[in-house]
């Protein structure tokens, strides 16, 4: 009994997939096997705001194609005394030759981003101006700290966090988990 050659080639693929499927589970992928130890990860939140030169800048457009540091810090005291921007700052061109895209957020203000700064920043520092807002990027991102009373101040808090190239990052809960230290992620970064 002779088989049309359709039937022929399907079964030829199928044996083939079957292989490759076979192949594929009993040779895992490196990075594979480290991401299902890791903790729980989802898609980074996407947000869009304004730039320290009042441009807007749209996460959306570096995910996918980058690996980017995301990194909350206060913005009354200033980008200059978060020590996590300043040491961001320092290893930028090590970090953009590898195509990392950092990226700092705050409650300030344009303006203030762009004169509290001794030595400018050579990468965005974006303003949240509207933390306490449903939809603001600190509370998407847990970074905001209701008030413990009606007549106390809101705040926020700083964080780091790294957005792989799939645009996932580590969660805890709610909310995106903050990298334990910037010196052991700039290290990680600059190794692989």
């Amino acid at each position: 009994m002779s088989y049309p050659p359709r039937i022929l080639a399907l079964a030829v693929a199928a044996v083939v997939i079957a292989g490759l499927c076979t192949w594929r589970s009993l040779n895992p992928r490196e990075r594979q096997m480290l991401s299902d130890n890791l903790q729980d990860r989802r898609p980074a939140p996407a947000f869009q705001l304004y730039d320290q030169e009042s441009t807007l800048v749209n996460i959306d457009a570096y995910l996918h194609r980058h690996r980017i540091v995301v990194v909350f810090y206060d913005g009354q005291a200033g980008p200059e005394a978060d020590p996590n921007l300043v040491e961001l700052r320092q290893f930028y061109p090590a970090l953009k030759s590898e195509s990392i895209i950092v990226l700092g957020v705050s409650t300030a203000l344009p303006q203030e981003n762009r004169n509290n700064a001794a030595q400018p920043f050579p990468f965005p520092l974006l303003t949240d101006a509207v933390a306490a807002s449903e939809n603001s990027v600190h509370k998407i991102w847990g970074r905001f700290i209701e008030p413990p009373a009606l007549n106390k101040p809101a705040g926020t808090k700083p964080g780091v966090f790294l957005i792989d190239r799939s645009g996932f990052v580590p969660w805890s809960g709610q909310f995106p988990l903050p990298e334990a230290s910037t010196d052991s992620l700039v290290a990680r970064l600059l190794s692989e």
